[in-house]
């Protein structure tokens, strides 16, 4: 049942938009402090080796010249991993990739620390590298760290073996998937400076400001009160800006600390790209029993991800990816083993969808394969096996409510007409339809429930403007205006009353990172709390005032009502009396997900409390002569259980959708031991509007109970499903199995043979 509500799931305008368009919002590279350094990393030029010298001598001189510091200069503990402690801040023994942060280069301006930096002399004794899966699996001596394994998560559910003994259909298959660049708008960039009583201060494009806090904290040896951390307007993330700018930030923070002086850190893109976190290649296994029927009876499933030089979020992915490897359906019998092996590449970590983009690919990929194989239409197959209310996930959580599987595949299917699908009439050109389903886990599930809670601060002021700061944080996904929503709708006042804080790390308790679409479920809930602590004195306060019982005032669109007779007056008149009254007039607001029950060991049990669900249609067009491939359309259906802002859900549907098909098609990410070759964009191809075409988004609301006003989340699942859709489309487009991106002309030709 919807709840009836006054601003929740109408459509609204950015609140941040006018800044963003009109360039009046300043973002990291825009903002100056007095006084201020700037500085540049300074990293190994070769991807594994002994760090045997590191030599500044041939620019100390320099007029621009200002500090070059190294490990040696940390004052606290030299360590920056996020969930293993792997990583050093600044390498001192072993270097590990090529990007490796050796020191920090200070400099009089930004041009001359990137100048400087790159006539630091960093000698290093070169070791064979490992460079790939198979070889980082199969070594025996010459590890990355301890072992070449950073970490695995596995599920372990009925009797596969039995089922696989006696099945009329086994059908195996392998897929592969690729590097991918975030490519953010905005580099990694911060400023840190001395606050003058022996703390610091930062100011970042971040999208984690209490991982930040915990790196310094951590590096510096300060404790957590002397380290504020405010995030500025942020150009872009899409995971790039979880764990990396703790790097970014520490590094800056030490050389602020040590020169007593403001020092800003931005990136050159060409460092971006060669020194931060990509999404994690995957060799995927997959081994399924079906029945004569389609049903799905086992599967053995087999995930070997490439974790880089440092595990970063690679427990996280493994973990995503081994809870969802089977996709939305029905299968009782089922083992999955993921596995993320050091390599010496750039590290790969948090990027949209934390793995299962991955695995969505492999398993429908392998949905379309055993359909292939049964003769039977991919639709059908799919709706054989598809989750719904009281069925049981790959993991053995039963679902109670807000399962939209089905009526995504059916509205999507609908819209895309794939009953009646229209051939080409050139030859040359081979028209394919593809369908792929997914699930998405909210929140950070059973791994990380200890680490997930969100918290609100509303601040209601004399004049009856509000003020909200919230513990996550705007990266371009339009949280202010969500906030600004769900806030409105808790008070019952206007939206233009509403004024959301930038997140610092002094407003609200730590509440967690800002990933995992997390944002409306987290945030709407902990506002609601808030709503719940301070309406009763608003209402106390208005029955003084309007001489009538507590139950009968109401407040709906920035009025006071008195129920009884009718009277009414202005939300400001009651926040000025609340204020001459003396009244608390600010809260914070808390929301924990609830517990999980969950076998860690099994994997077993409750991975998520609720999960978002999806179906992606696409219609491709093969030019059979020159292996190019056109998206001409793509149909998006999501269960997003409530829409808080329909126009900003389809912006997310959008954008995540086009970003799905860079990494199917578009982006061939090009490494040559270690050192990245597509480091811009004239080798690194993002997609442009024209090779995007036409995207239908689909709203499927289904509420979840435990969702504010029934939402859940949509910034990962907008790319989840695209990839597979794609290359299912292209294979049924041309005939042959396409099981690896991404898809490009060369490739297509090669399939067909020519």
């Amino acid at each position: 049942m919807v709840t009836l509500t006054s601003i929740i799931g109408k459509r609204q305008k950015r609140v941040d938009s006018r800044g963003k368009v009109t360039g009046s919002t300043r973002f990291i590279t825009d903002i100056s402090v007095e006084n201020m350094l700037h500085a540049a990393p300074v990293y190994s030029s070769e991807p594994f080796g002994k760090l045997v010298e590191i030599d500044a001598g041939l620019i100390d001189q320099d007029p621009d010249f200002i500090a070059f510091y190294t490990a040696k200069d940390i004052p606290g503990v030299n360590q920056v991993g996020v969930i293993l402690e792997d990583q050093p801040l600044l390498a001192d023994e072993i270097v590990r990739y090529h990007g490796d942060s050796v020191g920090i280069l200070v400099a009089k301006s930004h041009e001359s620390a990137l100048r400087l930096a790159a006539q630091v002399m960093v000698n290093i004794e070169i070791f064979d590298p490992v460079l790939s899966i198979d070889q980082s699996r199969n070594a025996t001596e010459n590890f990355l760290h301890e072992s070449n394994l950073a970490c695995q998560h596995q599920v372990k559910r009925g009797d596969p073996e039995s089922k696989f003994a006696t099945a009329t259909h086994i059908i195996e298959a392998r897929f592969e998937t690729p590097f991918q660049e975030h490519y953010y708008l905005e580099p990694q960039g911060c400023i840190a400076q001395p606050d003058g009583q022996g703390g610091i201060i930062v100011i970042g494009s971040l999208q984690c400001p209490f991982y930040v806090q915990k790196a310094i904290s951590k590096a510096l040896g300060l404790p957590y009160s002397k380290i504020k951390v405010e995030q500025a307007p942020t150009g872009g993330a899409f995971g790039g800006k979880e764990d990396i700018p703790s790097e970014v930030c520490a590094r800056a923070a030490l050389a602020a600390f040590k020169l007593n002086r403001p020092v800003k850190m931005i990136y050159s893109r060409t460092d971006d790209v060669q020194l931060t976190s990509k999404r994690h290649p995957f060799q995927m296994h997959y081994k399924v029993a079906v029945s004569d029927e389609g049903k799905l009876l086992a599967a053995d499933i087999h995930l070997e991800e490439n974790a880089g030089a440092y595990a970063t979020l690679s427990s996280v992915v493994s973990y995503r990816s081994a809870m969802q490897a089977m996709g939305p359906y029905v299968i009782p019998n089922i083992s999955v083993e993921s596995k993320s092996y050091y390599t010496n590449l750039p590290p790969t970590g948090a990027f949209r969808g934390f793995g299962s983009p991955q695995a969505a690919f492999g398993h429908e990929r392998m949905m379309d394969t055993i359909a292939a194989e049964l003769s039977m239409d991919p639709v059908e197959l799919r709706l054989k096996n598809i989750l719904k209310v009281d069925t049981e996930t790959l993991t053995g959580q039963r679902l109670n409510s807000s399962v939209g599987a089905e009526e995504t595949l059916l509205t999507a299917t609908e819209a895309a007409c794939w009953n009646n699908k229209i051939p080409s009439s050139d030859p040359r050109w081979k028209i394919g339809y593809g369908v792929s389903l997914i699930h998405y886990g909210n929140c950070l599930g059973a791994a990380g429930w200890f680490m997930d809670g969100s918290g609100v601060k509303i601040k209601v002021h004399r004049d009856g403007s509000i003020s909200v700061a919230f513990g996550l944080v705007e990266m371009g996904q339009g949280a202010l205006t969500a906030v600004t929503q769900m806030t409105a709708e808790a008070l019952g006042v206007e939206p233009e009353r509403i004024s959301v804080l930038a997140t610092d790390t002094e407003q609200v308790p730590d509440s967690g990172p800002s990933v995992a679409s997390r944002n409306v479920v987290m945030t709407g809930n902990a506002i609601r709390d808030a709503a719940r602590k301070l309406l009763p004195t608003l209402k106390e306060a208005a029955a003084e005032l309007m001489d009538c019982d507590l139950n009968e005032v109401k407040i709906e669109h920035g009025w006071v009502h008195n129920t009884r007779n009718a009277g009414a007056l202005r939300f400001k008149e009651l926040t000025n009396y609340l204020y001459l009254s003396n009244r608390p007039m600010d809260v914070l607001g808390w929301w924990h997900v609830p517990q999980l029950e969950y076998d860690p060991v099994s994997g077993v049990g409750e991975a998520y409390f609720t999960y978002s669900y999806a179906t992606h249609i696409a219609k491709v067009a093969v030019d059979t002569l020159t292996g190019l491939v056109k998206v001409e359309k793509i149909w998006a259906s999501h269960d997003i259980g409530r829409a808080i802002n329909p126009a900003g859900l389809e912006a997310q549907i959008e954008g995540g959708t086009a970003q799905g098909i860079g990494w199917a098609l578009t982006e061939n990410f090009k490494l040559k031991l270690g050192k990245v070759l597509t480091n811009n964009l004239t080798t690194y191809l993002l997609p442009t509007a024209l090779d995007v075409g036409e995207i239908q988004s689909i709203l499927v609301e289904d509420p979840e109970p435990e969702g504010p006003w029934g939402a859940k989340g949509i910034g990962e699942p907008a790319i989840i499903p695209t990839a597979g859709a794609i290359a299912n489309a292209i294979s049924n487009a041309i005939g042959k199995p396409v099981n690896s991106i991404p898809i490009i002309p060369e490739r297509i030709l090669e399939l067909l043979g020519n």
